[in-house]
């Protein structure tokens, strides 16, 4: 049981792109911590000093802007596609394996894999917060900021791994995703700022309905009238200011489910090829 579960985790491990994306991110992790705590602005330091015992939301929340879209994009890009590419879906198959369960497992394995490396980006900003800026509170919140940002990578996440299964090319689905994420993310920005000049809701309406939307605010809905909302002005990197927690969620769960749901209706009908040149 859960074989092809763990299988996916050494496949995609093995992967350079997701070992490049991880180490970019885990460096990203550290240098903001480095850089916080040998800020040499002194007024910089008196505007620091009262969120020391905080620090712990910077990585926490520091993914989610952009990195850990991407390293989802990354993972999941070549999840199915590749086992197209490398003639090894086929052998899978002759095995008593159906494939619902293949597709599941290996949904589940890439997912959880995402899962484990934003964990040990967690695990980092707990220990540099502890170490270089003393003793940290209200971390009662950690398990919902690390929720909402999990449940938030889900949109390009599916969007990736989906269009993979469907195009069965790898780095095709790596492109058309990756650019769906800018894109989306960069027509959002201007809607709102078009909708908020000419007071016409329909361009932000617009702007809620793009995949980007859920997926990069939904942390930070919940968050940007808390203690934590100086972090969330510095690390939401594209704010829209608009839109609410129940919209980002019915957001997430359409752009997540729909793919999901297309990509297996696609092969559970498909030939399977021995090898896609």
């Amino acid at each position: 049981m859960f074989d092809i579960l763990l299988y996916e985790w050494r496949r995609a491990i093995a992967r350079k792109k997701v070992i490049v994306l991880v180490l970019v991110s885990l460096f990203f992790e550290i240098a903001v911590y480095l850089a916080l705590y040998l800020v040499p602005s002194k007024a910089v330091r008196v505007i620091l000093i009262p969120l020391y015992p905080y620090m712990w939301a910077v990585g926490a929340l520091l993914p989610q802007s952009l990195l850990l879209h991407f390293l989802a994009i990354s993972i999941a890009s070549g999840s199915m596609s590749e086992e197209y590419e490398q003639g090894t879906i086929d052998f899978f198959l002759t095995k008593p394996v159906t494939r619902i369960r293949f597709y599941a497992e290996k949904w589940l394995g890439s997912f959880t894999l995402l899962a484990m490396i934003y964990g040990l980006m967690v695990v980092l900003s707990l220990v540099f917060s502890f170490w270089f800026f003393g003793a940290q509170t209200d971390l009662i919140d950690l398990p919902k900021i690390v929720g909402l940002v999990l449940v938030s990578s889900l949109v390009f996440f599916s969007v990736a791994f989906s269009i993979g299964e469907i195009l069965r090319r790898s780095s095709l689905s790596f492109i058309i995703s990756s650019s769906l994420l800018i894109g989306s993310i960069l027509v959002s920005d201007i809607l709102v700022f078009i909708g908020n000049f000419t007071h016409i809701a329909t361009y932000i309406s617009i702007a809620l309905a793009l995949p980007s939307w859920g997926a990069t605010q939904l942390p930070f809905l919940p968050l940007a009238n808390s203690q934590f909302s100086l972090f969330v002005k510095a690390l939401d990197i594209f704010p829209l200011t608009v839109g609410s927690i129940q919209d980002a969620v019915v957001s997430i769960f359409l752009y997540t489910v729909v793919p999901v749901i297309l990509s297996l209706y696609s092969f559970t009908i498909r030939d399977v090829p021995k090898r896609v040149s």
